[in-house]
């Protein structure tokens, strides 16, 4: 699985963040941080059901969507728990969760450790829905 330092080719120009909508944890986490663009430009939030041809480049690349989130930024990808740290500077949102989640993702090596977790709740809930993983 690629983490980060890897050149943003053939993607959207503006900085983006790639996720599974159909997750419902992902949703929340995204829709509940308010990325905010700290960065000059907004952040393009994607959800990858809506972008098959987006998430098959990107595999190709070593981009896995189904191993995590994808933020590209700065001519750079950080991939799963690299990715959760990366937009811990870029939440904007208020509340005990956005309070919980920036201290989550201060810590990479905590990010690192829970991060496969994260995909295993994830493909629960996935399952539980009846919802298919992304095809190769």
């Amino acid at each position: 699985m690629a983490e980060t330092g890897e050149t943003a080719t053939a993607s959207p120009p503006d900085p983006f963040l790639l996720y599974d909508g159909e997750c419902p944890f992902c949703s929340y986490y995204v829709a509940k941080s308010q990325f905010e663009a700290r960065i000059g430009k907004p952040l393009r939030l994607i959800d990858g059901r809506e972008a098959p041809d987006l998430v098959a480049r990107l595999r190709r690349e070593g981009f896995d969507l189904e191993q995590g989130m994808i933020l590209a930024l700065d001519g750079r990808r950080y991939h799963g728990a690299a990715a959760m740290v990366a937009l811990k500077a870029m939440s904007a949102g208020l509340g005990r969760f956005n309070a919980f989640a920036r201290w989550f993702a201060s810590s990479p090596a905590r990010v690192r450790a829970v991060y496969p977790w994260l995909r295993r709740l994830r493909r629960a809930a996935l399952l539980a829905k009846g919802v298919a993983r992304f095809r190769n």
